[in-house]
């Protein structure tokens, strides 16, 4: 479709992060709407996923992660409008009012993120007491982390262990506490879970699991984390307990919340008011209830990659023919320290907490053949139902990312177990074992479905 067949109108665009600026850049090649881009962060266009990499020294500088500079959207046309708030939504009056102005739109889209949980402890206020979401966040962690040898991250999910990974590889003393029995416990299973936290502790990180700090110590500055009575010291305290969707504006608005906090849309993005689905509002990423494709229940996807995968959806839809959006197995994988992990699709814990009846293979292999130098241990874990893959988590020195986008494909195509088990691969000494050990953990599962049948 071309430019001059669409009728000219105003986007307003709530939030600039994955799902704002691919919006509004695509918006600006595709069509000829007038487009403007609230958002209150300082920065845009920049990576969150890198940020705890560029702390950790992997990267140069945290401004190296700027991928486009704020001039260059204004140049394409777009009006960006960085610190900026949106005071209300008015739905009826088709407009969004900001310090006290109106500004009408035709269409609305809302990406407004996730903001930081914090847990009631007390302390939490004191100065070097931190949380990581924007650029902003990460440059007052890389300053302080110069000053400092003691430093606690409080939870354990990805980007906690991240973070522990980056303090620790700045030589500073680090202890990680999670409230879970294991880390990544939002992700893999505690078996999985295991060689990432023996790796932490190979780099010296202190992990702690299954307890919640009762407070954090200090008089205007953190010294301490108290934990079942003993105090830990600290001099900066970094809080990744998680994130919850940024959704006041839009419920203040009318817009249906779900029962995990996100907006509720339609497959084609537009949100839920009052039970319809307004036809000139979209919504997407963090801030977005979507649905799993395994259970079907809603849930919250915090990975980039289904951000943009939105983002195309609603471009497509401001521009093109409908398209919609299903339900997702949300792959995700990180790099903590020099160990890779990765899932997709349903863990065991879900599968219990959904009564589904599972069986599961489970695997150790190399990256390397066994005589070939440098080899790291992978390890692999496959969950069926009723002989169809459902659910894979993959962790090691190497090949997470490839197999978990495998694995994804694998369980969106139906694949059974005999298929898996059976899977043709490719082999060289330095790149890969001669039989993946994708197939192993697939003959474990199948093992034990003959046995059940015996």
């Amino acid at each position: 479709m071309q430019e001059n067949e669409h009728k000219k109108g105003k986007v307003i665009i709530v939030g600039a992060g994955a799902v704002g600026m691919a919006v509004a850049t695509s918006l600006t090649r595709h069509s000829n709407y007038s487009i403007t881009v609230f958002s209150t962060d300082k920065h845009t266009a920049y990576s969150q996923c890198g940020m705890p990499f560029a702390i950790g020294g992997q990267i140069d500088s945290l401004d190296s992660l700027i991928l486009r500079d704020p001039q260059t959207f204004r140049d394409m046309g777009i009006d960006l409008r960085l610190g900026t708030k949106v005071d209300s939504i008015d739905l009826k009056g088709r407009c969004i009012i900001s310090a006290g102005e109106t500004y009408p739109f035709d269409k609305l889209v809302i990406a407004t993120g996730s903001t930081p949980e914090i847990p009631s402890i007390p302390g939490a206020t004191l100065e070097n007491v931190f949380t990581l979401r924007t650029l902003s966040d990460a440059k007052k962690i890389d300053q302080a982390l110069n000053d400092v040898t003691r430093a606690i991250i409080i939870g354990g999910g990805s980007i906690g262990a991240e973070l522990a990974a980056a303090t620790s590889r700045r030589n500073i003393d680090t202890t990680l506490i999670n409230r879970s029995p294991s880390i990544l416990s939002h992700n893999i299973d505690p078996d999985m879970a295991d060689p990432v936290q023996e790796h932490l502790e190979s780099l010296g990180v202190k992990v702690i699991t299954g307890y919640v700090p009762e407070s954090i110590n200090g008089k205007n500055k953190v010294e301490s984390v108290t934990i079942t009575s003993t105090a830990f010291p600290a001099d900066l305290v970094i809080i990744a307990t998680g994130v919850s969707p940024e959704n006041e504006l839009a419920s203040e608005a009318g817009i249906d919340i779900g029962e995990t906090g996100g907006i509720i849309v339609d497959r084609y993005l537009h949100p839920s008011v009052g039970g319809e689905y307004d036809q000139d509002i979209y919504c997407g990423g963090e801030c977005t209830e979507v649905h799993e494709l395994i259970t079907g229940k809603a849930m919250l996807s915090q990975v980039a990659s289904t951000a943009r995968r939105m983002a195309g959806i609603i471009t497509n839809n401001l521009t093109s023919e409908p398209m919609e959006f299903d339900p997702i197995l949300n792959p995700w994988v990180a790099l903590i320290g020099e160990i890779q992990a990765g899932t997709t699709g349903i863990t065991s814990k879900t599968a219990m907490e959904n009564n589904i009846k599972i069986v599961t293979g489970i695997a150790t292999g190399s990256t390397r053949a066994s005589y070939y130098p440098g080899g790291r241990d992978i390890f692999i874990k496959l969950i069926f139902i009723d002989r169809y893959l459902a659910g894979a988590q993959v962790v090691g020195g190497g090949g997470v990312k490839e197999r978990i986008d495998a694995l994804t494909l694998a369980i969106k195509k139906r694949t059974t177990v005999d298929e898996l088990a059976n899977i043709e691969t490719c082999y060289a000494p330095p790149l890969a074992m001669l039989i993946d050990p994708v197939s192993f953990a697939a003959k474990g599962a199948l093992k034990k479905m003959r046995n059940r049948k015996k």
